[in-house]
């Protein structure tokens, strides 16, 4: 691994995604004192697993990433294409 990984991070993007999360959490927060917090707490918990997929996505090599691009890439046109031929949901019209 390399050592300078978060030295190279860009850190102003992570810290103004992580406000905006916040700023959002109050809203729902403020939204939903009336009806309970689920909604809160499954924003909370969604939240704390993206950011723990960004650190684990931080650490895998970008070459190896450059490598399985072209079979993601397949994949997910073959995935559209097929929703636009066969008209299977809403969201492909």
């Amino acid at each position: 691994m390399k050592k300078n990984i978060f030295k190279n991070m860009d850190w102003g993007i992570l810290i103004c995604s992580v406000i905006l999360c916040a700023i959002g959490m109050v809203a729902l927060f403020s939204a939903t004192q009336e009806s309970g917090y689920d909604s809160l707490q499954r924003q909370v918990i969604w939240f704390v697993i993206s950011i723990l997929a960004i650190f684990v996505i931080i650490f895998i090599d970008y070459e190896t990433i450059a490598k399985i691009s072209p079979i993601f890439y397949r994949n997910f046109y073959n995935i559209v294409n097929s929703c636009i031929i066969y008209r299977t949901d809403k969201w492909c019209y």
